[in-house]
């Protein structure tokens, strides 16, 4: 298989078990990504945003990386799923709290729905903390779905609090 260009979004909102802020959890998700033939090419600033549905969670940190791979769409998913139970992470209820959140987001621009996999992510478009982090990478991004431009997406949005993190504060 070739080379694909995938987008993945990474966050967290809570310490890992060793006591790592959510940013060190995700660079360590990100450099474990060349073990699973995920090649990142570029990664967006630190985001830190309130959660959403909006709760008394502790904020979240994300960022979104681009990258290339030859796996396929499901084995990427997979891969991600097993960096995220490699860092602690445990899926027990929708929408909470975690160590690390990896999401797939685009795959090539394809469109893909069935109860395996749905690309691109679902409800990547109503999220500042996805949109914004993609836009610094790539102004002119196309939904693949919606074949809408991102700066109109982000125009569309509702002003959900989202501002760049200075990483080297938790990083010292």
């Amino acid at each position: 298989m070739q080379n694909q260009k995938i987008i993945i979004g990474v966050g967290g909102n809570i310490k890992s078990e060793d006591g790592s802020h959510p940013i060190k959890v995700g660079i360590k998700a990100i450099s474990y990504f060349k073990d699973y033939s995920i090649k990142v090419t570029d990664q967006s600033s630190w985001y830190e945003t309130e959660p959403i549905p909006k709760s008394e969670q502790p904020n979240f940190f994300n960022c979104i990386v681009f990258a290339n791979t030859i796996l396929n769409e499901l084995d990427v998913l997979k891969s991600l799923h097993q960096i995220e139970y490699k860092l602690g992470r445990r899926r027990r209820t929708i929408n909470e709290s975690r160590v690390i959140d990896l999401d797939l987001i685009d795959y090539s621009n394809k469109v893909l729905r069935n109860k395996e996999i749905v690309v691109p992510h679902p409800r990547a478009h109503q999220r500042r903390f996805v949109m914004e982090p993609l836009a610094e990478l790539d102004k002119n991004w196309v939904h693949p779905f919606f074949k809408i431009k991102i700066n109109k997406i982000l125009k569309n949005l509702d002003n959900q609090n989202i501002k760049i993190f200075n990483e080297k504060e938790i990083l010292v």
